[in-house]
This record gives C-alpha cells, structure tokens and sequence, in this order.
C-alpha cells in the first residue's frame, strides 16, 4: 500500500516554505483570484489560470491511497506476474482530472501462497521490438530535469541539468548552434541530433557527458552555501580538472574529419597575419594571442545607420576601407555618402576614421 492517512485539513506546510525562496520557484495564484470576473478573461488566460490553480490545489489535497497485489506464478519453466490496484482514497486524483474517467483497474481475486489455478488457454506471439521514441521538447525537459537525480543529496534543491528557468534555454541554444534539429509536423516536433551534435559527443571527453559532475558540483554548492566547504576550494578542483583534461585527453583517431574547422577565413588579419574568421559576435583573428576584431555590434557603423556584415568586414581587410553610400547624421538629420576607413595599433585595437564624399 502507498501513500499516507489523508490529513485532517490541507497540507500546505509541505510546499510552502517562505525561508526557503531562493529563485525561480513555482508559480502561484495570489488572493487577487477572488476578485476576478473570470467571465472577462480571455479563454487562453482562462485556460492558464485553471491549470495553475488546479495544480496548487492537487499538490496540497490528501494523498492519492491504493492497495497493490502483484502475484507470480510458475507455469512449467516459465514465471508469469500479475498485478491489481484497489483504489482506496482518489485524493489529490480527483482534482487533478477533474470529469475524466480514470482507468479501469485491474482486480485479482483472493488467493494465498500455494494455491493452484488451471491454465484457460495459452499461445505463442511473434513480434517485433520498436526502437525508443525520439525527444521531443516535454520528453527531453523531463530527462533534464531527472538528470543524475539519484546521485544527488536529498537537500539539494536544484537537481538534474539547468534549473527549470534555463532548461528551455539550453536546447534552444544547441538548436541555434546547429547541435540539433526540430523535425516533424506541426502537432509534434521531434529534437534529432546533426552530424555537428553526433561528431561533438565523439570527441567530448566522457567525464563532461556525464550527469555525474552537476550532481558532485550541486552537492558541494550545497556544502558552501551551509558554509561546510570552501568556495577557494571548490574553484581550484574546477581548474584541476580542466587543466588535468586539456592535459591528458586523447585525441579520437579521425578527429578532425569526424568534427572539421568549419570557420571560412574572411581575411588576413592586419595586426600579425592569421586568418579572420566569423565568431558569435565578430569577425576576429583565429590567433587567440592577437585582439583584433571587428565586432557586429559596432557604435560607429550604427550611429550612420549601417552594420558590420561580412562583405563589410572582407572589404575593410582586404583594401583597409570601405565605401558606403546613404549613411545617416542624426545631428544634420541628412543622408551622405562616405569613406570609411580602418585604423588600428600594435595592440589590435581598432579604431575607425571618415571621409565623407565617394
């Protein structure tokens, strides 16, 4: 049998906790639903708001009580199981689906250990396996969310990968990142991994795949936050282990072929000679020891109205300049047309200079 006696009134001590409020925690209605004219709201908000307060509701309603049997018999060589559920108590059940018909349970009759039954009929079934169903958003959110769950201290409040606010974000940066693909009709959109993605787990050491070090790291946060373990400390692992990988990490054979330096290089870079190549946010040298970069979102081409594309960042390396017509003055509250030219010292850091006129 599962659950508890229900409670003499509702248990709202149990998810309720003010002293434990840290951050992105559950969604509640406030007292202002008893003012409301729900006749007013529009039927998604309507439809928002029931399934917000019916889900308060059924986590403070009594406990969902069943009595369970589960019997094995020997039939020949073989072990077959059986299981039936008396439902004893629909508790929070009977909020949380309110006019839906539960299923029917399956009752076994009385029996006691030892006890015969004969055998009505019996055949022989072929069939085939059907391989698992691919993610989908709510699939995969759920998965996160468990995500190394039994590794972790009871106490640690944040389990699995990211925190229910930035789960969503995750997969959509690896969507935006070319790491997945939404693929499917409208109803369904299954997460499917790119050649990027599969290439990016071949050659990821397994340590970083492993949900294993978030449930080592949520433990010790906790530890910290209880002021049993030293921030200094924790830090310094982190920079062990990385040092320790960037150190001893195998290459995987083919590497290169199986994960290939897709950046194409726009230019030379002016200040020491490696290739320009795109990043997130600029078009900037792939010599990580050189600073110079031409970065998107730039204040001098948008004060004039323009912006830092590519064409504009492969002209400025290849002749130093660029020409540009219809550039704005906010000030004279006119359009001209203009030269723009690249500067830059020793140092990589670029400046930009204007000769107006073609």
């Amino acid at each position: 049998m599962t659950g508890k006696a229900a409670p003499s009134e509702l248990a709202v001590k149990p998810i309720i906790k003010s002293k434990k409020v840290t951050d992105h925690h559950a969604i509640i209605p406030t007292l202002e639903l008893q003012n409301c004219n729900f006749g007013e709201l529009p039927k998604g908000e309507f439809a928002i708001l029931q399934l917000i307060s019916t889900r308060l509701l059924a986590s403070v309603a009594p406990p969902y009580r069943y009595a369970e049997t589960v019997a094995e018999f020997r039939c020949g060589e073989e072990t077959f199981t059986a299981k039936g559920k008396t439902v004893l108590d629909t508790g929070w059940k009977a909020i949380e689906k309110p006019g839906k018909a539960e299923k029917a349970d399956v009752h076994l009759p009385m029996m006691q250990v030892g006890d015969n039954f004969p055998v009505v009929s019996a055949e022989v079934k072929e069939g085939q396996t059907k391989p698992r169903s691919h993610y989908t958003e709510d699939t995969l959110l759920a998965s996160m969310e468990r995500a190394g769950a039994d590794e972790m201290p009871d106490e640690v409040e944040r389990r699995g990968i990211g925190t229910p606010a930035t789960r969503a974000g995750i997969i959509e940066r690896l969507v935006t990142r070319g790491f997945l693909e939404r693929k499917g009709d409208k109803k369904a959109k299954n997460l499917i991994p790119t050649e990027k993605g599969n290439a990016l787990i071949t050659v990821l050491p397994e340590q970083l795949q492993s949900a294993s070090m978030t449930a080592d790291w949520e433990e010790k946060l906790l530890k910290i936050e209880r002021g049993e373990y030293s921030s200094t400390a924790f830090m310094d692992e982190i920079i062990e282990m990385v040092t320790s990988l960037v150190d001893d990490y195998q290459v995987v054979k083919d590497a290169a072929v199986i994960m290939p330096d897709a950046r194409k290089s726009l230019g030379k870079c002016p200040v020491c000679g490696s290739d320009v190549v795109e990043r997130p946010k600029s078009y900037a040298c792939s010599n990580r020891q050189c600073n110079f970069a031409l970065w998107k979102s730039n204040r001098y081409f948008e004060a004039i109205g323009k912006r830092m594309t590519e064409s504009v960042a492969k002209r400025l390396l290849k002749t130093g300049c660029v020409r540009m017509k219809d550039c704005y003055s906010r000030r004279l509250d006119r359009y001209f047309d203009a030269t723009i030219f690249l500067d830059f010292d020793e140092t990589g850091k670029v400046q930009y200079r204007m000769e107006k006129g073609m």
